[in-house]
C-alpha cells in the first residue's frame, strides 16, 4: 500500500478566494474525521471547509460543506482516487473572495488544490514484515548493523544495556535470507525471536 508519510498544506489564490490545500495519512474513518475536525476548528473562520477520504478498506466519504453540490468534495476524491494513494485524507478550506467562481470553476479550483498539496507530499510504501526481537553484545552489534541496514532490515527499539536488544523489522518472504545472515554474522551466537507482523515505511 502507498501513503503519505508527512501532511502537506499548500494555498492557492483564484480570483481572490484563498484555498488552503491540506493533505494528511488516516489509518481509520475516526482519525479521518478527527482530521476533518481539526481543520474546521483551525480555520473555523473560514466559508467553507470541504473534505474526502480514501481508506485501504474502501471507505470513501466526503462532503461540499456548502459548496454546490458536486463541486468540492467529489471532485477531492476523484483526485485521490487517481493519486494511486490509499488512507489518505484532504480536507480544502476555502476562504471566499467575494467573486463567485460558477461550478466548473469551483471544481477546477478544489481539484487543483489537492492535486497540488498531493504532489508536494512525500510518499511511502508500507511493506509487509516480520519482527524479529534479537539480542546481541555490543562488539556484535557494531558489526552487524550496518551490513542488515543494506539488506533492507529496520532496527527499531533499539535498548542499551548489558546486552543491546533491537525490533528488527525484515520483509515478508526474505526471513530465511535473514535469519541465515545473522548465523553468520554471529558465527550462530544470536537467536532472533519472531515477534508477529508489521508493515515498514519505505520512502518512494
Amino acid at each position: 500500500m502507498i501513503t503519505l508519510k508527512n501532511e502537506n498544506e499548500t494555498t492557492l489564490v483564484i480570483k481572490k478566494s484563498r484555498f488552503i490545500g491540506y493533505v494528511c495519512r488516516a489509518d481509520s474513518e475516526d482519525e479521518a474525521q478527527r482530521v476533518v475536525e481539526r481543520r474546521r476548528k483551525l480555520h473555523y473562520d473560514a466559508r467553507h471547509n470541504c473534505f474526502a477520504w480514501l481508506l485501504e478498506s474502501g471507505a470513501m466519504r466526503y462532503g461540499d460543506d456548502g459548496e454546490p453540490q458536486g463541486t468540492a468534495g467529489l471532485p477531492m476524491l476523484e483526485v485521490l482516487k487517481k493519486s494511486g494513494l490509499q488512507n489518505v485524507v484532504a480536507v480544502c478550506t476555502r476562504y471566499f473572495g467575494g467573486t463567485l467562481l460558477g461550478a466548473a470553476g469551483l471544481v477546477r479550483a478544489y481539484t487543483q488544490s489537492v492535486a497540488q498539496s498531493l504532489e508536494e507530499a512525500k510518499k511511502v510504501e508500507l511493506v509487509p514484515c516480520s519482527v524479529y526481537i534479537c539480542e546481541f553484545d555490543f562488539a556484535v552489534f557494531s558489526r552487524i548493523q550496518t551490513p542488515l541496514q543494506k539488506a533492507g532490515c529496520l532496527f527499531d527499539e533499539i535498548d542499551y544495556a548489558e546486552t543491546v536488544k533491537a525490533a528488527v523489522s525484515v520483509r515478508s518472504g526474505s526471513e530465511d535470507a535473514f535469519l541465515e545472515h545473522v548465523r553468520n554474522l554471529t558465527q550462530g551466537q544470536a537467536m532472533p525471536r519472531p515477534a508477529g507482523q508489521k508493515r515498514m515505511p519505505v520512502e518512494i
